[in-house]
This record gives C-alpha cells, structure tokens and sequence, in this order.
C-alpha cells in the first residue's frame, strides 16, 4: 500500500455495496501508440484550448505550439507555470535556489522569450487571469522584505515594472492572493491590497495567521477570545463570527494553519501545544464541527475538493493516513479507503462521482480491484494487471475512468497501458512508450477534443518523453 501518498481511483461491475463483482473483461486494443511531442522532456503545462505545450529539459523551458510546432527555448528550468483563464499569458518560477529564492518569469504566447521578472522571489501569487504576479524579495543587506507587484497592463514585451505595495523589516511577511486582492501578514499585523488601485488598508490584529477567499471578496482573523471572524473586504464590515475554541476539550491548542474553502466554510487545522495531537473543525455562519483531520488543504487539481492528513497517534508512533472532503467539511472518501487503494482517489467535477482502487495480495500476489461509487450504485471489477498511481481521474464528461495500468507479458516484460473503464468494461487506448512519470506535474487532461498530455519514463534514471493521447 502507499499509504497517505495514494489515497483512490476507478472500478467496473454494477452492485449497490461494496463486494462480489464478476470480472467484466477487457477489450483490448493495445496495438496503438501515441505520438511523442517532446523527447528528453517534461511536461509542464498546456493550455486549456491547446494552442501550447511547455516542457523542461536540461537546459531550460521550451514552448511549441500545438499541434506540430517546432519547441523554442523560452527560459531556464522552470518548476511550475499557470496559464491565465484567457491562455494570453503565463507565469513561471523556478526551484527554489538554496531553499530561499527563486526565479520568476511571465511569457506571453507567441512571443520567444519569456521576461525574468526576479531572481529573488521567496513566494508568489497572482489571480486566475493573471492581471497581476507577485512575490516578495528579502535584502540581507537592509533586512527588510518587500511585497513586489507586476501588473501586466504596464509591461511591454521586454520588461514589466515593479510596484512595492509593502516593506517590512523582517522575514517574515507573509501573503495571499484572492481575486485582485492581496493579503499581506507579519506576525500579528496584516494588511489588504487591493492591485487594481494600490490601495493598502491595515486590519485588526490577528492571533493567527489571516485566511482570503479565492474570490478575494471575505478575509478571516482571529482574535485572542478564541473567536474566528469573517469580514467582507469591501467594506470590512463583520459578516459572522464563531468560537472555534473549547476551552473545556482544547484548552491548550492553537490554530496551525486554516484555508477557506470554495463554499465559504473555514477549516482549521489545530495543534495542541504540548502534545503531537493535531485535528481540524469545519466552521460557517451556522457554527464549528469537528471534521477528520488535522493538516487540510484546497487539493490542487481537484477544485472544491479538500484532502486532509489525518494523525493517529498512540506512545509509541503516529500513523498517518488521509481523507476527502467537500467544500463544507463532508466527507467523500474516507481514511478506510484511502488506507487500501493503490491510487489517489478521482472524483467528477460535480464529485458526485468518486473512483479508487482497493490492492490486496492473494496468493503471494498483488491484485488491484477498480471502484466507481455514483449517487445510483457502489461498481466494482477485478482489474488485470495493477493501476499506476500517477495517472488516474475521470475523463472531462465522468462518463469513463482514465488510468495506466502495468501488465507483464512475454518473457517477463512490463508493458504500460493505456485504459478506460465505463463501470462494466475495460478498454485499452494503446500502449505508452514508458511508466508514466511523476514529475512532480501530474498528467493533464483537456477537453474540445478530449487528450491527455503525460510524461513518459524508459525506467529508473531513464530519459523522459511528452506524449499526446486522444480519448474516446
């Protein structure tokens, strides 16, 4: 099992509970091969309209267009890269140098060279158009760390000015971005930001740090009365307020981190102050629950979906395993499930739909079974073969589980597949070139048409490719 790292995926063979299920076969087509786009690659992103894909090698970031360009390098080896809502621009930053900075870049599609924004970025933050990046830069000659802003109605195709909303004299500012708004703290202090004006506005102090929606429209602070408190940003006016602290039960326990989620719930994690305990409680305009958890977070890649680390902990050691949450705190696949699946688990877009595999050994033998739970029935098929954890999700219509899956045939050879499962049937696509890889960019998927874009690998320490596979 993999533990916390592999939490659920997919299965076929329709009952309403969990158990039984015939093997309902496999079509096979294991024939087809997918084309390569990107050889001694990685994939990094593609844009929702797959108009581009970037890739990094070993001397930098590439970007082609799709869906036969010639690749172009475009900057040196970037770590991540976000594509704006409308695909007219996107922001890049690289590893973190020494653990302490890294380099920023903007590029624009079409042009040939992506513009260095910093090269000493600590974090950054932009919103979902990226109207605006920022990040912040410490001097150590000053001590002061700077809150940085680039608005891209002010760069030209050589250069983006810098706009320095915040200075302080520590290292320890911290920020957030929702919206167009940014929210800014440093120890008690915090601080919204409003970019497309430059307005700073101070706020009340706060005993943790402040939680900003992802719209940018309500902020959260906390009091020393135990009080978590909701204020709409433009008007900072009270929108509610609970008491997250029972002192009877958690008397000597302390907000660790806290998010809010897209339905306007707040989940804090707590830590006791004594103890390795952690846990979590959910809290809305109605009141504070307790939640399983103790290290939730937004999970990328899965909008409206939480994954929270959940601690057991006896004398002698903590365990750890994981849970998945909506927006409000409820749960949608449980520790006992995640515990036995060899995969992640997919949710659909709605999350009405969850999938996950259950690995089990019989005979000496690992065996993976796939699991499709929907709001009509619990679905269950034995699986040929065992599910890679890098690639498995819902096809964009939830109509098909998408997966790789390793079979050995002759002469003791693996051979990687590609293959959907429809809740009664697997089918193979084709067959990949390598193990798909983790990179650490998961395998993207884009709709009109459906493809999927995944990083290949010729084994441990073996070269990489980018390939491209149309779905059905």
């Amino acid at each position: 099992m993999l533990g916390l790292l592999l939490l659920g995926a997919g299965l076929a063979a329709c009952q309403t509970e969990p158990g039984g299920g015939a093997d309902a076969g496999t079509e096979v087509d294991a024939g087809t091969s997918f084309p390569t786009l990107a050889r001694d690659a990685r994939l990094l992103e593609v844009d929702a309209s797959q108009r581009f894909l970037l890739s990094v090698r070993a001397d930098g970031t590439y970007a082609q267009t799709l869906p036969e360009g010639e690749a172009v390098r475009i900057a040196d080896a970037a770590e991540r890269a976000f594509t704006a809502s409308d695909g007219d621009a996107v922001v890049l930053w690289s590893p973190q140098y020494g653990g302490l900075t890294r380099t920023v870049w903007l590029w624009r599609p079409g042009t040939d060279a992506a513009i260095a924004l910093t090269s000493r970025a600590g974090q950054v933050a932009y919103d979902l158009g990226v109207s605006f990046v920022a990040f912040d830069e410490y001097d150590e000659a000053s001590g002061t760390d700077s809150v940085r802003v680039a608005r891209l109605d002010t760069c030209t195709r050589e250069a983006c000015p810098l706009w320095t909303p915040l200075e302080r004299p520590s290292r320890a500012v911290r920020f957030q971005a929702g919206g167009t708004t940014l929210l800014a703290s440093e120890g008690p202090q915090a601080w919204l930001i409003d970019v497309p004006s430059g307005a700073l506005t101070e706020l009340g102090p706060t005993v943790s740090d402040p939680v900003l929606s992802a719209d940018g429209t309500r902020y959260a602070l906390f009091d020393a009365a135990n009080h978590l408190q909701v204020f709409d940003t433009a008007t900072r006016k009270l929108q509610w307020e609970q008491v997250w602290r029972d002192d009877a039960t958690r008397k000597n326990w302390h907000v660790s981190t806290a998010i809010m989620t897209d339905m306007g719930t707040l989940i804090l994690n707590l830590k006791a102050d004594n103890t390795p305990e952690t846990d979590s409680v959910a809290c809305d305009a109605t009141g504070c629950r307790d939640i399983d958890g103790g290290g939730c977070q937004n999970r990328a890649g899965s909008p409206g979906v939480v994954l929270c680390r959940v601690e057991t902990c006896s004398p002698n050691r903590c365990d750890a395993d994981a849970a998945y949450l909506d927006g409000m705190g409820r749960t949608l696949v449980d520790t006992a499930t995640t515990r036995r699946s060899s995969v992640y688990p997919a949710f659909s877009a709605d999350l009405h739909n969850q999938a996950w595999t259950v690995r089990e050994t019989r005979d000496g033998a690992k065996v993976d079974t796939l699991w499709w739970r929907s709001p009509d029935a619990t679905r269950q098929s034995p699986l040929e073969g065992l599910a890679d954890y890098t690639l498995f999700r819902f096809t964009p219509d939830a109509r098909q589980v998408l997966f790789s899956r390793a079979l050995t045939i002759a002469e003791g050879k693996t051979e990687h597949r590609l293959s959907v499962w429809d809740g009664e049937a697997v089918s193979d696509l084709g067959v990949l070139e390598g193990e798909p890889f983790a990179n650490p960019i998961s395998p993207m998927v884009r709709d009109n048409p459906p493809t999927l874009y995944l990083t290949v690998s010729q084994g441990v320490g073996g070269s990489t490719s980018v390939i491209r596979a149309p779905l059905p």
